[in-house]
């Protein structure tokens, strides 16, 4: 078996495309941890236990490619209001977290 030039690029693609899939995943995964973590701290309740991206972009910070994402959640405070957060996370690093005024 011979490997053609496009056949070894093709595999590197695919292997270069798998690896950004499983940071997006890891990174998801950490934020879901932090947002969940700051809701317990605020005495808030995050619901639907999940968050969803709403922007990326790469962007380079400290002389590094880095992809900034920005994810939103929902929660409540009493258990009657639903109101939208957002968090920022550059890379592995938490940049921002924002919660929507709500009724304590």
């Amino acid at each position: 078996m011979n490997l053609t030039l496009l056949d070894t690029t093709l595999i590197f693609v695919v292997f270069i495309f798998v690896l950004l899939i499983w940071q997006h995943f890891k990174v998801r995964e950490f934020t879901l941890k932090r947002v969940k973590q700051q809701c317990a701290k605020m005495e808030l309740q995050m619901l639907d236990d999940s968050i969803y991206g709403s922007f990326w972009c790469p962007t380079f910070a400290n002389g590094q490619l880095k992809v900034r994402r920005r994810y939103r959640f929902y929660f409540t405070a009493t258990g009657e209001g639903r109101y939208l957060g957002e968090i920022e996370m550059l890379g592995m690093q938490q940049t921002r977290i924002y919660f929507e005024p709500h009724a304590f």
